[in-house]
């Protein structure tokens, strides 16, 4: 089983901002979608605590591969990174539904308190 980790939707308008200024979203070849990486999980029980955060892990690595620019030192590039980064992983978790995967991500997550 293969889980392909597009990023669209949300993250597009960064994607495509992110092309402009330098990411790798310059790596897809005309015509295609946005960049995405496959993510496995065949190997894997992810109805396990272990087994969730094992595909986490992998689910963000392979969303840095697809939205950061290593080395750079722009803010505002940052900022779109982490952005797309993390609207990848929610992506990501919500395809694959599975609730100890959500629970994973919710841990993972900071929540700001608001007044």
């Amino acid at each position: 089983m293969t889980f392909n980790t597009k990023i669209r939707s949300a993250a597009y308008g960064l994607c495509v901002a992110g092309a402009f200024l330098g990411l790798q979203a310059t790596a897809a070849p005309a015509g295609d979608s946005l960049p995405s990486e496959k993510v496995s999980y065949a190997d894997l029980d992810i109805s396990t605590r272990a087994g969730a955060q094992v595909l986490y892990h992998r689910i963000v690595v392979a969303a840095h591969q697809v939205c950061d620019s290593p080395g750079t030192r722009d803010l505002l590039l940052l900022e779109m990174e982490r952005k797309c980064d993390d609207q990848a992983i929610d992506n990501a978790v919500k395809r694959v539904n599975s609730p100890a995967l959500s629970q994973v991500r919710s841990a993972r997550v900071v929540h700001l308190a608001s007044n």
